[in-house]
């Protein structure tokens, strides 16, 4: 149903288009013929439906085409006329002189004064003065000899009291005279514009002033009203609840009352046992378990089995099973046709409209079945309301198709419900007002939840079931059921009746000699074996079609805004708004174009990712054989060739292999991989254990070994698709649910207030509106569509979308761009230190040797892990190619090298390991066989012989550490043991050895890495560093860096006594100190590993104040992270890789530096691996939200501003002309929603987190005080009109709102526009500030470009009188008229005075009140809201002030 949704929109928007192409084309061809009228003064009114814009036209007197000659006159002659001279006593009385049109024009031009006959030949008063003259509103009649005495022609009034009496004249139809006796004529396709049938003859028209037009006439215009009355009264009238409509009525109820007892039947009456069994989820066993990477809060949680604290892995993972039947698709069927019939009726009905106007000839319904445009509106109206509600109603599970089919066991599903948990409230909001409020809507929801007899509709403390529907496939080969959910494969099992992770475990029963058996090395699995496995891990592939844009359109015209939009949308179609119906098609389909595209973008990024493409060389029943890389299955011994890898292997058999892992681990350079080791043979592989052994998919073979056959360098598959390490990073990356802002929560309760306003705007709109309801209705939809502005969803999705892009232009890719957002409010950030705050590579600066200086020199040459590449390039870790190249030492090969003349031949070779740290080599030199061993001294010192060590041992590597040295340790031993080299274990080496000495290097701190963290400091984010050196060293390190303050005492949790405690010392000299107020922190990894198992309490205490974290191991790191994330920081990790990929993985943000274009560690990868990309992620991600927010006030207020002038428009029976319309509904709200985002970021971190809160003070203070000025200045500018003398005369008087194409034209719109339209643009003004989070003002280029434009025009059109202001019908007159939207024909001003022109004054008056308007706007903003910014800024210094944050 997703899909169909998203096509009735997109269908639906496409019909507006199509419905208005007709209606264009008449339009155009009628404007001429003066269908459009004037809703001026005047005693009559009429509701006639076929007439009812005709009845408009009968306020326009119209002259003959071509009245277009100027004159001028004294202001004496027009003061006669206008005091009353027409009348004979000059005494009000009813007794007048008439004064015929062609005749007083013929008079004016005779003595030359000042009148002006303008294009369309109806009078205008140049003056000002009070009371005005008009061309009186036209008198109908049955025949022309009813026309009365004043109101004939020259020469044929009975009294034959005339001005012209020796000329002849011809009545008109349109109430002109033709001058017969100066060969002219009257213009044979003039129309009658009187609205009564019975009455069609226009009597000849007559300048007066106007109070005097009413008294001369009046008793005509009562008789036209009633005529009009008449007229519609014999008109038939459409029985609503006739069979047809009763039939609709019953269809839709009978088909909602069966939907809904399908689902209490499916859900409720008739459950199917089994049906609902737990699905096991990654990562987590489904009893409940502590996770090695959980951190110290849901330790906690665990420990005390606290069921206040709400933790994801207290709610397990569900699968349902569900298959269709002929009953649920049946009515599935129904559903979506009348959903469909609805969007047809609108349709239907909207034509109809057009049809009863006699713009459109064809009527969808053939024979006619409405009689008048009342009937026609009333229909529409009733199946807006219903398909607005039923669509809804239906739209609320989410997936409609799957509400009809019948639930079953798993074995029989044909689609399985997979439900996970998922937090829908900000953990901040807990207990807090807005929580409470939005919990006060789960009533809505849990209604739902009952109707449609579904719990996972329900919403409880905070936490909802989200629900995917995942279709059931069959594997042809092995009839192997499957589905896939968050691209992982899960099998049905027919021993547990359910569906689980289609993983299989090459390891099971097998043991690494198991696979370096000769017979299995070379014999490869069977083509049964291969197939059999296929069918249960499936494709080696993430099973993610490719993204499209009209994929990722169709998904995003699906979500329940869009149908709310397609609703507003067709409240505009009929009611000759139907070009409004346009604009906002125009403008919703932008918005809703700019977030698929920006959704496309994100998508194809993702899935570049996840291709896998090409071929492999696979060992099957003893034979090579090549086959897709999609086919290869756990368990294959693959043949290695360079290129990128796409599963995880083992190695099997390898002379020389280099691989680059940077993608997937962001690690630099390439390393060197060895095969697993034989003395290992009755041990299981493990991926972290034996990671020197493996090949990660995602990585990239630089080199390999050659060989004919299965002689070349071999692996065994242990991983497939998204079971690999790149595959489970993938997953989560795509699967991520974003941290819960409070923005996040309260946009519920936003919501809320805005319905409940729209609810009282449109109750308001009802009551001042004097028409009739139906046409009442329109005009509060219209308010209604305009409280939630169409554009509300795509602020923050372009806000982030800029922000990537310019991130990208920095070189710092981004495959998660939800992430930038969450970068804005960054509170803490973790450095690795190697490669990160220091420079990749090392500086050798001495050997310790204790009195062994070339066997320490002999050592740092052959205890290493070097491997030389084809070119000649030494590979492998930065130590070893420093301390080989200090040792002057030579490689020979692969397993030699040569050292002072001497070759020294690897039998042996251990990597380093990270939780050992250390690293050892066995090499044989003549007949000599020795063991070198290097690695922290710490670790070195457990493993040698005591009397070995120095006394000072211990004081020395300290000392070396509080100097920043990186040091280790060298030992060495002779290798005596029994056993058979393959047999000999890393334990076995790694033991009573001689300590040789000490090797010293120095990690120079980074150029840019103070810079880095001093602005993170100012910018108020608190910063701590891990690492798996020395904690001395990296106190040293953070000091330098401007982590640590250097006056200030650094107490160490140095280790964890007998008695367990912890010590603590003092870094400076080991003396016993306790932590205290004033005093940084520093813990081991030994002593954080501890507190985290047995004290978390205090592990969660210390988090919080832990500087610098030493001597950690990978698990460490990820821990420490998460504890962190568990607090309620929001935390970003920046490492190289490596080590780091775990923490990089567990914080909110993270960045890689990593030359890797697509790395999948970290959302964020620096390709040029500087540090500085933690403050530019930061600044944009603090640039997102401030511009997220900023365009979200600004669609708020263009709502807010443009539903309160409505209801006042309402309030005066007035509206827009067309182009204000297009103006403020589409070209301004579009321009400057969307320049608004683009200003840069700030140079610096501020002190201040922007806000991400949209109803906190500092947001609604800047909100609704620019809208406070606004009313202000839009009621005061009103006051200001109606005290104006020359506009108590030319007040609009009409409250009829039949035609909205002919109430525009009044000084009471022009001052609404004048002065709303321009807060469109002050307002944008306003909230353009960036403060300290985005750029200044005036670089904010495209935007100031606009607003200068949009303010001249703005100014222009109100300051003079022209072509240009006449385009939105502002000091316009007949003489300047332009086309409109619809007309390609101009249209003569519609109203009594035929001008909208101003006096100069109040136009002066007018600019003055647009500047003070902007001027406040900017103001409140920038000094009121934010003086606490201005303020503070000002006093602002590098120190930490802890957590400042704009609310």
């Amino acid at each position: 149903m997703k899909v169909v949704i998203g096509v009735a929109v997109a269908m639906t928007a496409a019909s507006n288009f199509l419905l208005v192409a007709p209606c264009l084309a008449v339009a155009a061809a009628t404007a001429a013929a003066g269908s459009v009228g004037v809703g001026g003064e005047g005693p009559m009114t009429s509701h006639h439906p076929r007439h009812r814009g005709m009845l408009s036209s009968w306020f326009l007197s119209m002259l003959r085409p071509d009245a277009t000659s100027t004159s001028t006159a004294t202001n004496s002659d027009l003061s006669t006329l206008r005091s009353g001279s027409i009348n004979s006593n000059n005494d009000n009385d009813a007794s007048t002189t008439p004064l015929f049109m062609s005749d007083t024009l013929s008079l004016l031009d005779h003595h030359n004064q000042n009148h002006r006959s303008l294009a369309f030949g109806d009078y205008v008063d140049p003056t000002f003065a009070c009371p005005a003259m008009v061309t009186c509103n036209i008198v109908c009649v049955a025949n022309v000899t009813d026309c009365p005495a004043d109101a004939q022609c020259p020469g044929t009034s009975p009294d034959g009291n005339n001005l012209n009496s020796n000329h002849t004249y011809e009545l008109c139809a349109d109430g002109t005279c033709a001058d017969t006796t100066l060969g002219q004529s009257c213009d044979p396709t003039l129309e009658s514009t009187c609205p009564c049938e019975a009455l069609p003859v226009v009597c000849a028209k007559q300048i007066d002033v106007l109070p005097s037009c009413n008294t001369r006439f009046q008793s005509f215009y009562d008789a036209n009203t009633e005529c009009v009355e008449a007229q519609t009264e014999a008109l038939p009238q459409v029985d609503f609840t006739g069979p047809w409509f009763m039939a609709c009525y019953i269809g839709l109820s009978t088909i909602t009352f069966l939907m809904l007892l399908w689902c209490a039947f499916n859900q409720r009456w008739a459950t199917v046992q089994g049906s609902m069994v737990p699905l096991e989820s990654p990562g987590m066993e489904l009893n409940g378990g502590i996770s090695a990477t959980m951190g110290a809060k849901k330790r906690i949680a665990m420990k005390t089995e606290d069921s206040s604290e709400e933790t994801d892995f207290s709610k397990e993972w569900t699968q349902t099973g569900y298959t269709p039947t002929v009953v649920g698709m049946t009515l599935y069927s129904l559903v979506v046709l009348a959903f469909w019939i609805i969007q047809f009726l609108l349709f239907a009905l909207t034509v109809e409209y057009y049809v009863q106007q006699e713009a459109i000839t064809w009527s969808i319904f053939g024979t006619q079945q409405f009689f008048d445009e009342v009937q026609v509106l009333m229909a529409f109206e009733i199946v807006w309301m219903v398909g607005f509600v039923w669509s809804f109603f239906i739209k609320a599970p989410g997936n409609i198709h799957s509400l009809f089919l019948r639930r079953c066991v798993p074995g029989n599903a044909k689609y399985v419900a997979v439900s996970v948990p998922v937090k829908t409230i900000d953990t901040n909001y807990k207990n807090n007002y807005v929580v409470n409020v939005i919990s006060s809507m789960s009533i809505l929801q849990n209604t739902l939840a009952f109707l449609y007899s579904d719990e996972s509709l329900r919403s409880t403390n905070g936490w909802q079931n989200k629900v995917t529907y995942c279709k059931v496939k069959t594997d042809a080969t092995t009839g192997t059921r499957y589905f896939y959910f968050r691209f992982r494969r899960y099998i049905y099992d027919e021993t547990l009746q359910k569906f689980i992770p289609g993983f299989m475990d090459v390891t099971q029963d097998k043991s690494i000699g198991s696979w370096l058996d000769t017979s299995y090395l070379h014999q490869g699995l069977s083509h049964e074996e291969a197939a059999r496995r296929l069918g249960v891990v499936g494709p080696n592939v993430l099973d993610l079609k490719k993204p499209t844009i009209l994929s990722s359109i169709l998904n995003e015209f699906s979500k329940p805004f869009y149908l709310y939009q397609t609703f507003m949308v067709w409240t505009w179609a009929p009611y000759w708004y139907y070009y409004m119906a346009i604009v906002n098609t125009c403008v919703r389909v932008t918005g809703g174009l700019v977030v698929a595209i920006f959704q496309y973008m994100s998508d194809i990024n993702l899935y570049r990712l996840m291709v896998t493409d090409g071929t492999v060389e696979v060992l099957r029943e003893g034979a090579l054989m090549t086959i897709d890389q999609t086919d290869v299955v756990p368990g294959d011994i693959i043949r290695l060739s360079p290129g990128l890898t796409f599963f995880d292997m083992a190695i099997l058999q390898a002379k020389k292999l280099l691989v680059d892992e940077s993608a997937l681990t962001g690690e630099v350079h390439p390393i060197a991989k060895s095969a697993l080791d034989p003395a290992n043979a009755e041990l299981t592989y493990d991926m972290k254990k034996n990671k020197s052994s493996t090949i990660s998919a995602g990585t990239s073979i630089v080199e390999c070994g050659d060989g004919p056959g299965s002689q070349g360098d071999l692996a065994i598959v242990t991983k497939t698709g998204s079971f690999t390490a790149k595959g489970e990073l993938l997953s989560d990356v795509l699967s991520y649910e974003r941290h819960k802002f409070k923005f996040d929560t309260e946009v519920k309760l936003v919501l809320m207030i805005l319905v409940i306003e729209a609810a009282i705007m449109l109750s308001i709109v009802l009551t001042v509106l004097q028409d009739v309801w139906v046409y009442n209705w329109f005009y509060a939809m219209f308010v209604v569509g305009t409280v939630l502005p169409p554009l509300l969803p795509t602020v923050f999705v372009v806000s982030v979308g800029i922000s990537c892009n310019r991130l990208q232009k920095k070189r710092i890719s981004c495959t998660d761009s939800s992430g930038i957002l969450v970068a804005g409010k960054v509170k803490k950030v973790f450095f690795d230190k190697t490669g990160t705050l220091t420079s990749q590579g090392l500086e050798f600066l001495s050997g310790d040797d204790n009195e062994q200086s070339p066997l320490l020199k002999r050592g740092l040459a052959v205890c290493q892990t070097l491997h030389l590449s084809n070119n000649g390039t030494l590979i492998g870790p930065a130590v070893d190619r420093i301390g080989f190249a200090a040792s002057s030492a030579q490689m020979v090969d692969q397993k030699t090298i040569r050292h002072e003349g001497q070759n020294y031949e690897y039998l042996k070779r251990y990597e380093f390991d990270h939780h050992r740290m250390t690293q050892s080599v066995v090499v044989k030199h003549g007949d000599e066989t020795t063991v070198y061993c290097k690695g922290s001294p710490e670790a070195i010192s457990r493993l040698c012989v005591p009397s070995s060590l120095p006394s000072n041992f211990s004081e020395k590597a300290r000392q070396s550490s509080r100097d920043g040295i990186y040091q280790l340790a060298m030992a060495t031993s002779a290798f005596t043991s029994q056993k058979a080299l393959s047999d000999v274990k890393r334990d076995d080496i790694e033991n009573d050895l001689e300590f040789v000495g000490f090797v010293n290097f120095e990690n120079a701190l980074k150029e840019d890495s103070r810079t880095v963290i001093d602005e993170l400091r100012s910018g108020n984010v608190d910063c701590a560093m891990i690492t798996g050196d020395n904690v001395l060293t990296g106190i040293h390190i953070a000091m330098q860096a401007g982590i640590i303050n250097p006056e200030v005492d650094v107490v160490i949790g140095n280790s964890i006594q007998s008695n367990g405690e912890v010590e603590w010392i003092s870094a400076l000299d080991d003396t016993p100190t306790k932590p205290s107020e004033g005093t940084s922190m520093a813990l081991t990894g030994e002593v954080w590993d501890y507190l985290l198992k047995h004290d978390p309490e205090s592990a969660l205490e210390y988090a919080k104040r832990t500087k610098v974290f030493g001597r950690c191991t990978p698990s460490d790191k990820v821990t420490i992270v998460s504890t962190s994330v568990e607090i309620g920081d929001i935390v970003l990790m920046c490492g190289d890789g490596g080590n780091d990929c775990g923490a990089l993985k567990a914080a909110h943000v993270g960045i890689a530096l990593s030359d890797a274009e697509a790395s999948v560690v970290a959302p964020f990868t620096s390709l040029d691996k500087s540090i500085l990309s933690v403050t530019e992620v930061l600044r944009e991600g603090r640039c997102a939200i401030a511009s997220a927010l900023a365009s979200y006030k600004y669609m708020l207020m263009y709502g807010q501003v443009e539903s309160i002038n409505q209801v006042a428009n309402a309030k005066l029976s007035i509206t827009f002309t067309e182009w204000c319309w297009v103006f403020m509904d589409g070209i301004w709200t579009i321009t400057m929603a969307f320049s608004l985002p683009l200003a840069e970021a700030a140079k610096k971190l501020s002190k201040y987190r922007p806000t991400a809160s949209i109803l906190g003070p500092h947001t609604l203070s800047s909100a609704c005080g620019i809208l406070t000025i606004n009313f202000l200045f839009l009621v005061i500018s009103l006051l200001v009109l109606w005290g104006q003398d020359w506009f108590q005369c030319r007040m609009w008087g009409s409250t009829d709102v039949s035609n909205v194409l002919t109430i525009g034209d009044n000084y009471e719109t022009s001052v609404i526009f004048i002065i709303s339209g321009y807060q469109y643009i002050s307002s944008a003004a306003a909230f353009n500030f960036g403060y300290s989070f985005r750029s200044n003002w005036f670089r904010n280029y495209v935007f100031v470009f606009l607003f200068l434009l949009w303010t001249a025009c703005q100014f222009s059109a109100t300051l003079t009188s022209s072509r240009f202001s006449c385009i939105w019908r502002l000091n316009c007159d007949n003489d300047h008229v332009v086309r409109s939207v619809t007309d390609p024909t101009p249209v003569a001003i519609n109203n009594i005075y035929n001008t909208t022109v101003m006096p100069m004054e109040f136009r002066g008056i007018l600019v003055v009140l647009m500047v003070a308007n902007l001027i406040l706007n900017c103001a409140w903003d920038y000094f009121v809201v934010n003086w606490r910014l201005v303020r503070k800024s000002k006093n602002s210094t590098n120190t930490m002030i802890g957590s400042q944050e704009l609310s």
